[in-house]
């Protein structure tokens, strides 16, 4: 017993150089907001990643009411549907967040506009906005502690980063060694770099990502570049079709992706979601990846 609260005291001081943070009993955003370290439970969570993250731990019935997208489901699809609705996720509306009277609220860094209005009426609030994949999986260790839920949150944590773990293990010994792209637009083809979480999961599974060797942080990938940087596979995401990768740009077909027709979508929830169902979703991108026929003829 003393062991596992030494292995989660050091869990959670490790908290400290993540987005959210705890120190001196506080939960803290990037954004500045500091709400108590305590148990809450009347949650307007405005953020489905979130949401997400609250029904894996377990945390569901401390939710009042949610943000919603008319684009994207939240996971688990036949729970959330049914759950109060405070507006889209990027144009909340404030009358009815205030209605269900809550002790703390939930944001996605689309739904940061609302801020001062919260403040000016003592809502307490913080905004989920985590950097990388470390930082969605140690979110939920902050999660499980505002909602009385550590123990269950612990042990997807723990669930979590050993499959992180095991699949940098597995790649240690079987590399991919693989080129590939994902695009979020075919029109012009602009690309996730580095920075973006499909960039982040390209960094972990060592696949060269083409659209880090181009400048900006929403790069265009031309037909010479396209054709010069050859990608063994070209993903599409945010509402892309195969079809649409072909149509985009003749050079498509001339590149290894296009001889050996490695063009496929990926669901866009499960890659730009900060959600921890992006672990799950990484397994199953390197099993596909790792079954792919590339021939440079």
């Amino acid at each position: 017993m003393i062991k596992k609260i030494l292995l989660f005291g050091v869990a959670i001081s490790q908290l400290l150089f993540a987005t959210l943070t705890i120190e001196n009993n506080q939960v803290k955003d990037s954004n500045g907001n500091i709400i108590p370290l305590k148990s809450y439970k009347k949650i307007v969570v405005a953020d489905p990643a979130v949401v997400e993250t609250f029904y894996m731990i377990g945390s569901e019935k401390d939710i009042v009411a949610i943000s919603t997208s008319a684009k994207t489901k939240i996971f688990p699809y036949d729970k959330t549907s049914s759950l109060e609705s405070v507006g889209n996720v990027a144009k909340l509306n404030l009358e009815k967040i205030v209605s269900y009277a809550p002790d703390l609220v939930i944001l996605n860094p689309m739904s940061t506009n609302i801020l001062p209005n919260l403040n000016r009426l003592n809502i307490p609030v913080i905004v989920n906005n985590p950097a990388n994949i470390e930082e969605i999986l140690s979110n939920v260790l902050i999660y499980g502690e505002l909602t009385g839920n550590s123990k269950n949150a612990k042990i997807l944590y723990d669930e979590l980063t050993t499959k992180l773990h095991n699949l940098k293990i597995e790649l240690k010994n079987n590399p991919l060694n693989l080129s590939g792209v994902i695009l979020y637009s075919t029109s012009p083809m602009m690309a996730f770099n580095k920075n973006s979480l499909p960039g982040q999961i390209f960094n972990l599974l060592g696949v060269k990502n083409i659209a880090d060797f181009t400048v900006g942080n929403k790069p265009i990938l031309s037909a010479e570049y396209l054709l010069q940087s050859n990608p063994d596979f070209i993903a599409g995401a945010m509402n892309i079709t195969t079809k649409d990768i072909v149509n985009s740009n003749p050079i498509v077909s001339k590149t290894t992706a296009g001889k050996n027709n490695n063009l496929f979508i990926l669901d866009s929830q499960q890659i730009l979601r900060s959600s921890p169902r992006i672990i799950y979703s990484i397994e199953d991108l390197y099993s596909y990846l790792k079954n792919l026929k590339v021939s440079q003829n």
